[in-house]
């Protein structure tokens, strides 16, 4: 696998591929090849932005790529798309890596860093976001900050809200359906 990035990639709207998913479900190793080298910029991208170190985030890719092989079941087409699932994953292990990176800093008596999540300089962008954020429920909008912009895990979330896990996750699914809808162009319901 090829192990370098560019530190900016082009955000497209992705069409997906039944095929590549569902090979990749199979755990067939074109099927990985196919997806780090159409969604591993992505997942870098993600990575880098929460972890600030290049090198830190290439690891990163590929250690998810790494337990993805190594872990049945992993992935099942009909739960979503792979693209959205690899970043989530890397989002997620770069999110644990940095927490157990502050434990170990706590450890030794320093304190741990801390991470702000960065929008992208586009003010175009952020106004968009920024508007579709403003259409959720203040319930949803409460969870999408927590989850994404602070970088909790949705146990964290619960606890601080103080609302069953159950309640974070439906409120997060339809979160993000309604930014989908608002931001992905096409969508019948996007303004």
């Amino acid at each position: 696998m090829v192990t370098a990035f560019a530190s900016r990639t082009a955000r497209s709207v992705s069409v997906r591929d039944v095929s590549l998913e569902d090979a990749f479900a199979r755990r067939e190793a074109d099927a990985y090849e196919g997806a780090y080298r159409s969604f591993g910029p992505r997942m870098y991208s993600t990575a880098l932005r929460l972890l600030r170190d290049a090198e830190a985030a290439r690891e990163c890719v590929h250690d998810v790529f790494l337990h993805l092989w190594r872990r049945q079941n992993a992935y099942a087409a009909q739960r979503g798309s792979l693209e959205a699932f690899l970043v989530t994953c890397a989002r997620n292990a770069a999110l644990t890596q940095l927490r157990t990176f502050s434990r170990g800093r706590a450890a030794i008596g320093k304190f741990p860093a801390e991470v702000a999540y960065e929008m992208e300089e586009d003010p175009i962008e952020r106004e968009r976001v920024a508007r579709a954020l403003r259409q959720l429920t203040s319930d949803q909008s409460d969870v999408v900050q927590r989850a994404y912009y602070r970088g909790m895990t949705l146990s964290e979330v619960a606890a601080d809200l103080t609302i069953p896990i159950g309640t974070v996750k439906g409120r997060l699914s339809t979160a993000l359906r309604a930014l989908r809808a608002s931001l992905i162009p096409g969508n019948a319901d996007a303004g």
